[in-house]
């Protein structure tokens, strides 16, 4: 293809044409000034480095097709996500200007093609024409601003599923899938036989070269001109699913609950390649019946493969595809239930108030009397069961009432992790249908803990041990204690685990525990003693041990910024009602439902009909 051509097709593709087209239109019309010789086209598999940081900056490029990711290895964190770049956008202009060294590493995520500009042959040209700098300027500001306002994830637009198993039902997932995607958007499927068909034929007369630039370009065409494409990998290793594992923005890694074992042989090896393409997420999706059993044996999957999350589906649910379908895309709703004693029991009508308008939660967590509830959520229970099973183990059984010898605590602790190993079982946090999480205080280590495994009860035990109160947990040799202590109201935890919305529901006034008169001291514990076995008058409205304690840890400063950083903000009216309150549900779960349904009508009369923000 001549210099002008392919000039001309990438200012033609531009991605941000306020910028990119302006300098490489101007460019190609003065296409015929650049020696053929300084001017090349260079072609990437997805997984290979264009230039590493360090390297020296000799030359310009621009994508014609394809994507690449610019990373910085040597972030504060960690390796650092700076931007994407696609077609139409430059690459490399830093260096060639200021003469340093590549101050990023830049891998293609994609098949793709660039053309090369020599450093020579740029100067030369800005000698005769200096707008090209001015053009270069803007472009280079725009750029930056991009990476400061906008998220450094970008939209995923292509989709791989990998079999894990020849048993997988491969075709139904993807189909399944493409449904759930599909609302208001273009989706388009292709395993190798539609892709055959889709260029010029039946798989019988047509030879589809997949390592071919042709088809590449013809891929990145469909990227453009659909949402998302469905990528449909074989079980094996073959050469169309290192394709598929090139072109992915999310590798869907699907196999099928409690046959860790049955893994096809090389996997492993296949997804860590960079041949395959390494920058892809991988996400575990584990298949399984609802009606005959529960998710079990994710540990050993997740042990095998390195997946950055893990969902579990029914194939038979449409439902679950449409859960799947908002984690992957970033529109998951992640609800945060924050602790507060008896008055978590609001965080029930809470969620009646969301199925009953039928916005669906798609990953939970919560600290304390919230991480009993989101619990009972992650394990698939409607807000009835909740409320009978709430109930059953808070209220009839009355795990609090089991007072021992105060060297350790005020409570024994063990009714209480009865309690919720009755309520429980023997579930494991992985193999929950939905995700979950809570948090406790590790007071060995000084930091929030985040519980993303082991048994549910044991996690919950931790999160509601309020010090003095309950004995503490232990987690090897480290003390854990209640999670309100530093994060009562854990939205933050959510936001780094979940991509898409967050509700926020709180169940701790600004003011509480008042005295009922100004004292100058208060009354000693024998005058105490002494008011409330007097029949004849009110006692004084001082706090117990108990209460106080339990205030400490659910103080509304530990959930500073709640309001501005989730999405949505419920929160009950539970002054009235003590922190040990338990018999009082009926009463508090109705006050979070009455308080949340106004809440919820006003913020899906922001929605559009696909449940995106009205302008």
């Amino acid at each position: 293809m001549a210099n002008e051509e392919l000039l001309n097709d990438v200012a033609a593709g531009g991605t941000h044409p306020n910028v990119a087209s302006a300098l490489f239109g101007w460019l190609a019309d003065h296409a015929f000034e650049i020696p053929a010789s300084e001017f090349s086209s260079v072609r990437l598999k997805g997984g290979e480095m264009l230039f590493a940081s360090g390297d020296v900056g000799d030359s310009l490029y621009v994508v014609r097709y394809g994507r690449l990711r610019a990373m910085r290895p040597d972030g504060p964190d960690g390796p650092q996500v700076l931007g994407e770049i696609g077609r139409g956008e430059s690459v490399g202009e830093m260096a060639l200007l200021t003469g340093e060294a590549r101050s990023a590493t830049v891998y293609a995520i994609r098949d793709t093609e660039l053309v090369r500009l020599r450093k020579e042959t740029f100067e030369r040209m800005v000698e005769r024409h200096p707008r090209l700098m001015l053009e270069m300027a803007r472009l280079i500001i725009e750029r930056y601003r991009r990476m400061i306002g906008s998220p450094q994830d970008a939209r995923p637009a292509t989709l791989a599923i990998l079999p894990c198993d020849a048993e997988v039902p491969t075709e139904s997932v993807a189909a399944g899938l493409a449904r759930a995607l599909s609302p208001g958007r273009k989706v388009l499927t292709l395993d190798l036989e539609r892709l055959r068909r889709k260029r010029g034929g039946t798989s019988e007369r047509v030879t589809l070269d997949v390592q071919s630039p042709e088809l590449a370009a013809w891929l990145h065409e469909q990227e453009d001109q659909h949402d998302y494409l469905v990528y449909v990998a074989d079980p094996l290793p073959s050469t169309w699913t290192r394709l598929c594992l090139r072109q992915a923005d999310i590798l869907l890694l699907v196999g099928t609950t409690g046959a860790a074992h049955r893994m096809e042989p090389g996997l492993v090896e296949l997804i860590g390649s960079s041949s395959a393409g390494t920058w892809a997420r991988k996400e575990l999706v584990l298949l399984y019946d609802s009606d005959a059993h529960l998710p079990h044996g994710t540990a050993e999957w997740l042990a095998r493969l390195n997946a950055h999350n893990h969902h579990h589906l029914d194939p038979d649910m449409p439902a679950h595809y449409e859960r799947l379908a908002r984690m992957l895309t970033g529109r998951g709703i992640g609800l945060v239930l924050g602790g507060g004693g008896a008055r978590g029991l609001a965080h029930i009508g809470v969620i009646r108030a969301l199925e009953e308008a039928r916005i669906p939660v798609d990953f939970v967590g919560g600290t304390s009397a919230g991480a009993i509830i989101a619990g009972q959520v992650a394990c698939g229970w409607e807000s009835a069961r909740i409320f009978a099973e709430s109930r059953r183990v808070l209220v009839d059984d009355g795990p609090m009432n089991d007072f021992t010898l105060p060297l350790v605590a005020l409570l024994r602790g063990r009714r209480y992790a009865r309690a919720m190993e009755k309520l429980f079982g023997d579930r494991r946090i992985e193999d929950l249908p939905l995700g979950f999480f809570c948090v406790s205080t590790n007071l060995t280590r000084s930091t929030c803990m985040v519980h993303r495994s082991g048994l549910v009860f044991e996690s919950v035990v931790a999160s509601c041990s309020v010090p003095g109160l309950a004995p503490p947990s232990v987690h090897g040799r480290d003390i854990l204690v209640d999670g309100g202590v530093v994060n009562n109201v854990p939205v933050d935890v959510m936001r780094d685990l979940n991509r898409g919305p967050v509700f926020a529901s709180k169940v701790s006034p600004q003011s509480d525990l008042c005295l009922d008169q100004q004292y100058t001291a208060l009354p000693s514990p024998w005058r105490l003693l002494a008011s409330r076995l007097n029949p004849f008058g009110p006692p004084p409205a001082v706090p117990s041990i108990v209460t106080t304690l339990m205030r400490t840890v659910s103080l509304p400063r530990l959930s500073a910024g709640v309001d501005a950083s989730a999405d949505l903000v419920f929160e009950a009216p539970c002054d009235a009602y003590q922190l040990l309150e338990w018999r009082a549900i009926d009463r508090i779960v109705e006050s979070g439902y009455r308080a949340a349904v106004p809440v919820i009508e006003r913020w899906q009369a922001r929605r559009d009909p696909v449940g995106q923000p009205m302008a």
